[in-house]
């Protein structure tokens, strides 16, 4: 992360939520521990991708959509993976406008910063929202919580 990252809540999200962003510093610890904790989960999310469980299903990943700064980090929703790899369809509309919502990307794993998916209507992972969630106001992070099952 570099700069003041844009971070789009987007893809699991309401339409109406779904352009959200927030700016958070390169140097946040709380966003910093997400991201890593993310990151560790990888290999055990990657599984769960390539041989879901009955009731797991969109299996999204972060990442920042563009190399320069400022960042701008959007969620994909993987249409496979293999070795170190996914190819996915943004599920938002970055602001980068060379990038559209549907776009299929290519996307290593050292890129991604956080990963999540369903299970019988609880959204696993997001550790980076998480972050985001506890920092809104009372009612939208209610909202959000109640949608993603936590």
């Amino acid at each position: 992360m570099r700069g003041a990252a844009l971070l789009l809540l987007a893809a699991p999200l309401a339409a109406h939520a779904q352009d959200a962003t927030l700016g958070v510093a390169e140097n946040d610890p709380e966003m910093r521990a997400a991201v890593a904790k993310a990151r560790a989960g990888l290999p055990v999310f990657f599984g769960h991708v390539n041989a879901p469980s009955p009731g797991e299903g969109g299996f999204l990943i972060k990442f920042d959509v563009i190399p320069e700064a400022p960042a701008e980090f959007v969620w994909a929703e993987i249409v496979s993976h293999q070795g170190d790899t996914s190819i996915a369809r943004l599920a938002n509309a970055p602001r980068d406008t060379r990038f559209a919502k549907g776009q299929q990307v290519t996307v290593r794993d050292r890129e991604v910063i956080d990963w999540a998916y369903w299970r019988d209507g609880t959204m696993l992972g997001g550790a980076t929202m998480r972050v985001l969630i506890a920092r809104m106001p009372a009612a939208e992070a209610r909202a959000l919580l109640d949608r993603f099952g936590w």
